[in-house]
């Protein structure tokens, strides 16, 4: 799926283009949480089409991430916790009462076709976005499929089963130096899992155009949770 590795122009003062990879599974927009459920894959599929009816593709090296596997999600999510997310499925639920309480899918967190799939997809791209920008072979990274960082070391919570943020951070931290940014939140889980320093808050309304004017290596994610390394541009993760 790889359509080109042409970089985009730069705000940045230097005026250096940027080489951005692009993660996208075209298969993401079929998964369904349910009617009437807030969180909708599908979006992800609406968000690629505006990039592709805009002309940004060819500006981007577009990839298909590989999926996550068992052993990439235990590096932060407990064994059982993802041996569970791998065999539940919408027929067998009923005989894992238990389980899904203990592990708090339910509601908010449903099972799913495709539920562990889904999961291996969006942390495969967030994990693979972190290992390009390891490698030096691009310096901003896309993945709009991750940013679930609701999810806990042995359930789920808020939408979000694997906690593919945690999963990329520790990606990084092989290679960088990495600072945690909560612009409008504080995600404890993230901090205290990967052993972050905590930059201070913007003052004023801290957006992204903000953080722009601090220091061209950036990772952004899910809005509003900034992470800077100083030796790469950024990890975008919706």
């Amino acid at each position: 799926m790889d359509t080109g590795g042409n970089s985009l122009p730069s705000a940045a003062p230097d005026g250096v283009k940027r080489k951005v990879c692009y993660f996208y599974d075209p298969e993401v927009g079929n998964y369904y949480y349910g009617q009437g459920h807030p969180m909708k894959p599908h979006r992800i599929r609406m968000t690629h089409a505006l990039l592709a009816h805009y002309g940004l593709l060819q500006h981007m090296q577009v990839l298909k991430p590989f999926p996550a596997r068992d052993r990439d999600l235990c590096r932060f999510h407990a064994d059982d916790y993802v041996s569970f997310l791998r065999s539940i499925t919408p027929e067998t639920q009923q005989d894992q009462l238990r389980q899904l309480k203990r592990f708090n899918v339910g509601e908010d967190c449903p099972v799913f076709d495709g539920l562990y799939s889904f999961c291996q997809t969006y942390a495969g791209g967030s994990v693979g976005g972190a290992v390009k920008l390891n490698h030096n072979l691009c310096d901003i990274a896309v993945n709009w499929a991750g940013g679930l960082h609701h999810a806990k070391k042995c359930e789920a919570s808020g939408f979000c089963y694997v906690n593919d943020i945690v999963l990329a951070i520790l990606e990084l931290l092989k290679v960088h130096e990495v600072f945690y940014y909560p612009s409008l939140a504080m995600d404890a889980n993230i901090v205290s899992q990967c052993h972050l320093e905590i930059c201070p808050p913007f003052l004023g309304n801290p957006g992204l155009t903000q953080c722009l004017l601090i220091t061209t290596p950036k990772l952004y994610i899910n809005y509003y949770i900034i992470i800077f390394s100083f030796r790469f541009s950024g990890l975008i993760l919706s």
